[in-house]
């Protein structure tokens, strides 16, 4: 009998072991069976950036302050990279790069990114964390900016990131950027200041003040201008020989990301004006447009023809363009605080060349030639009587019937 009861007591101060032991061979079975590891959890904390992509352009005429829709690959998004820094220290917490084509340039309208964050940042009790800065540039890079920013910048460098005036002119007039550039896209950038962390390790996310999450909304760093034309079904033959803006209209140098003072509104620009402005004028057209679409009534096309909404019209043009009524060429520029004016030079028929000025309808101090917004410009011939539209700036409603020229 003592010895069964020395046996028992020898089993029940094995019990753990042997319990243990049995655990670790079954975990091995079950892993054996799916022919998996078990994966050890990360200590990386992740911090959650919710990135919008953006918003449509803002059109510039009169005090409308609809949106206009963007074409194929204005929004799209081929690289994106984020930096977060202290508000106060201003050391760099975090840095995500990716070159992949984001998210956003599908129709969601926004993207979740997780990207590592300082662990004795992420692991400082929320109430006492330092507040953050975050910026966030997409399609950002030499082939397009002639500028390359990376994981080593610091904010004062991010600050004072320029697109600006190089052998290439980046969005300028010596080489107008005519279309979209191919897999890089236009340049965006958005920038918060000051948020609050909320959440512990290994999740955090931005708080916007309120409670809620903050998100970083991406802006197009570039305006674009329209040129549109059209003449009547069988009037006489129109050929745009140039198309060329004045001097002195674009700043050689633009901030990618807005300043803490000037945040991003319709009526600011955000240029480095000590860099000063372009002096040349060079033709932006590659070679002369000699076919111009004809239709039955250019005149419809005219902005303020029937009160039309800036996403009205600027769907009309689209859609007049597409069905081959209309004639257009698109330029990308850098922004400007100037009254942009330029000239085009034209022929009707075998006549003479002639020339037709136009005038934006607002400077910088209102309105200004500022980023993410959209100018056109629509020419046209009525009638063989007339040599060519008269060149001046349109009201908010129509001034005449015939032959005006309409910017917005």
């Amino acid at each position: 009998m003592k010895y069964i009861n020395r046996h028992n007591r020898q089993r029940q101060g094995n019990s753990p072991i042997l319990w243990l032991l049995l655990l670790l061979l079954c975990l091995s079975a079950c892993s054996s069976d799916k022919g998996e590891i078990p994966v050890q959890p990360t200590k990386a904390t992740k911090l959650y950036v919710y990135v919008y992509a953006p918003k449509p352009a803002q059109p510039t005429r009169a005090t409308y302050d609809g949106d206009v829709n963007t074409i194929i690959n204005e929004n799209a998004v081929y690289s994106l990279k984020i930096w977060v820094f202290g508000h106060t220290k201003h050391t760099l917490l975090g840095y995500y790069a990716s070159t992949q084509p984001s998210s956003l340039s599908t129709s969601e309208p926004y993207e979740l990114i997780q990207m590592t964050i300082d662990e004795t940042f992420a692991e400082t009790e929320a109430a006492s964390r330092e507040h953050v800065d975050v910026y966030v540039a997409a399609n950002v890079a030499n082939s397009n900016c002639n500028v390359e920013l990376d994981g080593q910048m610091t904010q004062a460098q991010l600050e004072a990131a320029l697109i600006q005036k190089t052998t290439v002119d980046p969005f300028g007039v010596t080489a107008p950027v005519s279309v979209v550039p191919e897999h890089v896209g236009l340049p965006m950038s958005g920038v918060v200041r000051n948020l609050s962390v909320t959440g512990s390790a290994p999740v955090l996310r931005l708080d916007n003040g309120s409670g809620d999450i903050a998100r970083v909304q991406l802006i197009r760093t570039v305006s674009k201008l329209r040129f549109a034309f059209s003449r009547q079904t069988g009037g006489e033959t129109l050929r745009v020989n140039s198309i060329k803006l004045n001097t002195e209209m674009l700043p050689i140098a633009e901030y990618i990301f807005m300043s803490e003072t000037e945040p991003y509104n319709r009526q600011r620009c955000h240029i480095k004006t000590d860099s000063g402005y372009e002096t040349a004028t060079p033709n932006l057209l590659n070679e002369a447009v000699t076919e111009i679409a004809e239709n039955e009534d250019p005149v419809i096309y005219a902005w303020g023809y029937d009160e039309a909404t800036p996403e009205v019209y600027e769907a009309r043009i689209e859609t007049a363009v597409a069905n081959g009524s209309l004639t257009q060429k698109y330029f990308y520029f850098r922004e400007s605080d100037k009254l942009i004016t330029g000239e085009i030079k034209y022929q009707v028929g075998d006549g003479d060349e002639q020339t037709a000025t136009f005038t934006m309808v607002d400077d910088g101090t209102d309105d200004g030639f500022s980023r993410n917004h959209v100018w056109t410009i629509y020419s046209y011939l009525a009638e063989a009587k007339l040599k060519l539209i008269v060149a001046e700036v349109a009201p908010w409603k129509q001034t005449e019937t015939n032959y005006e020229f309409y910017n917005w």
